[in-house]
């Protein structure tokens, strides 16, 4: 067989070459839009290279991205790597001085970052950050006045550089990018991916048993892309054609239904609390005629969510799994054929309670506490371990060695196997709840919390208790007055036994979110400590 190496350029020199007609749009918030592409994008990311060697950079400098999602970001996914160098993506929705410690962990040589971020940027070097950065790039055509080592502007230092860069054949083990854990416990922890894992991962994003995409399609990731190179999605598209769309900006349901519309998006993937929102702006049988299907991960979508895009909008929503350290992507819960005739019901209870089955070359045991590996009988709890190609085996600089395990890495979620091959999250390993030593699993009872018509959100977390050691409080946000009885009562319905129930109910405006668009347990716990 031939020895291709598997490089960030397997994947761009097919969309120069075979897609070069093919459209990437980004939306701005301002209401303005940008249309060109991938002959466009081809030309100016080889710019990009080029001039990321005439400041000098070393062939495996870091360049660090703080930017949301564009066609200047997706650029760079592919122009610093194709140069040989790391792309770091940063998270935008950091404290500036946990963005200093990122991008000094990160070891940033380089930051392309969007106009309106700059101050964020400044704050950060302020803050005692950006102790290597020789250069700041503005994406846009001028650069602000700002306090910043290096300041340069993206537009003038690419544009005359040739557009054409010699195809270099990287090792496939070389460093392709890092992205930091979202920090939900602990501090963020580095992950390096590589040429190899990257293209191995897009294979597996455009597979059917990924997110099934191909040449005729057109997609938008509501995802960002500082975060889990926005689930693969770019570079999946890229590799196979696909016509891409950005939203740039905070998100908004409205211009996000927008952009499904008028762009005719088939595949568009986000974190529940998207679809929730986007749920409450649509109506009419088929208000997305040429959405195929939702890829929702980050969190189990609610079954109400799933049951009312299938009846009332005609759209399947997939959860899907996965975790920085995947790359992300590891598991869609696609039904398998003997399943699509099931019953409305009995099919929204399957695609409801699955976090999917692998996708291909990634491997998943489930585990006791004495590292035995558990049944797949649809009732044996254990710990996930999970491995695969592109699957990261150790952390940033060493950090987080415990969690790397004979080859597999332990992944701190609490799960169950089914019969069929499924698997379902029953929980984080932080976020069970141990109540007079028998386990509540917080995701199973947010799930029926929010099956409730007149509950928006629901998020419950283990407060102390003097005689039980730990129950359970729920947070909700409600679109109606319910009390904690008809809450209780809602729950039992459900199966829950009454040593179960929540003692407390907190009503809120808004489940605080992460930085990735999660529910922030986090904040809840320090909100309610008691």
């Amino acid at each position: 067989m031939m020895d291709i190496p598997l490089n960030i350029w397997t994947l761009f020199a097919s969309a120069q070459r075979h897609y070069g007609d093919v459209d990437i749009v980004t939306s701005h918030a301002d209401g303005s839009s940008h249309r060109y592409t991938y002959a466009d994008f081809a030309q100016r990311s080889q710019q990009l290279m080029r001039a990321l060697d005439s400041l000098g950079l070393p062939a495996d400098a870091v360049v660090g991205s703080l930017a949301w999602n564009t066609y200047r970001h997706l650029e760079a996914y592919f122009g610093v790597p194709g140069s040989g160098r790391v792309l770091h993506t940063l998270n935008l929705r950091l404290s500036a001085q946990e963005l200093a410690a990122v991008i000094d962990h990160g070891g940033d040589v380089a930051i392309l970052a969007d106009p309106e971020l700059i101050p964020l940027l400044e704050d950060a070097y302020a803050a005692g950050g950006l102790r290597k950065v020789e250069h700041v790039i503005v994406l846009a055509g001028e650069a602000p006045d700002a306090d910043l080592p290096g300041l340069l502007a993206y537009e003038p230092l690419i544009a005359d550089q040739p557009r054409q860069y010699p195809r270099t054949p990287w090792a496939e083990d070389r460093p392709l990018g890092i992205c930091h854990t979202s920090g939900t416990t602990g501090h963020p922890k580095g992950v390096v991916y590589t040429h190899r894992s990257t293209v191995l991962h897009a294979l597996g994003v455009a597979s059917g048993a990924g997110f099934s995409l191909g040449p005729g399609d057109c997609v938008l990731p509501v995802v960002p892309m500082f975060h889990g190179n926005a689930w693969g999605v770019p570079y999946a598209a890229a590799m196979v054609g696909a016509k891409q769309v950005f939203a740039a900006g905070p998100f908004t349901a409205q211009r996000v239904i927008g952009l499904l519309r008028e762009e005719q998006v088939t595949v568009t993937a986000g974190v529940p609390t998207i679809w929730i929102d986007v749920a409450a702006h649509l109506d009419g049988p088929k208000p997305l005629p040429d959405l195929r299907h939702i890829i929702s991960g980050g969190a189990q979508p609610p079954r109400s969510l799933i049951a009312r895009y299938r009846a009332d909008f005609g759209i399947p929503i997939l959860q899907a799994w996965g975790m920085t350290e995947t790359s992300p992507l590891a598991s869609v819960a696609w039904p398998k054929h003997h399943l699509r005739g099931l019953p409305d019901d009995e099919f929204i209870e399957q695609a409801a309670s699955q976090a999917g089955l692998p996708v291909p070359t990634v491997e998943l045991v489930i585990r006791d506490g004495d590292g035995a590996d558990v049944d797949w009988d649809g009732t044996q709890v254990g710990d996930l371990y999970v491995r695969g190609p592109w699957v990261a085996d150790g952390y940033l600089h060493g950090d987080g060695a415990d969690q790397f395990h004979g080859g597999w890495f332990h992944t701190g979620d609490v799960a169950v196997g089914s019969p069929g091959g499924y698997f379902r999250i029953a929980d984080r390993t932080k976020d069970l709840i141990k109540s007079g030593g028998e386990w509540i699993s917080s995701v199973d009872m947010e799930a029926a919390l929010m099956s409730h018509p007149d509950i928006a959100e629901a998020a419950v977390i283990a407060i102390p208790d003097a005689k039980w050691l730990e129950r359970p409080l729920a947070c909700v946000v409600t679109r109606g007055v319910l009390t904690l009885e008809q809450i209780h009562e809602h729950l039992m319905s459900h199966g829950f036994a009454r040593w179960q129930l929540p003692d407390r109910v907190e009503f809120l405006d808004q489940v605080p979110r992460t930085s990735v668009g999660k529910f922030d347990k986090k904040v809840l716990r320090a909100r309610f400590p008691a």
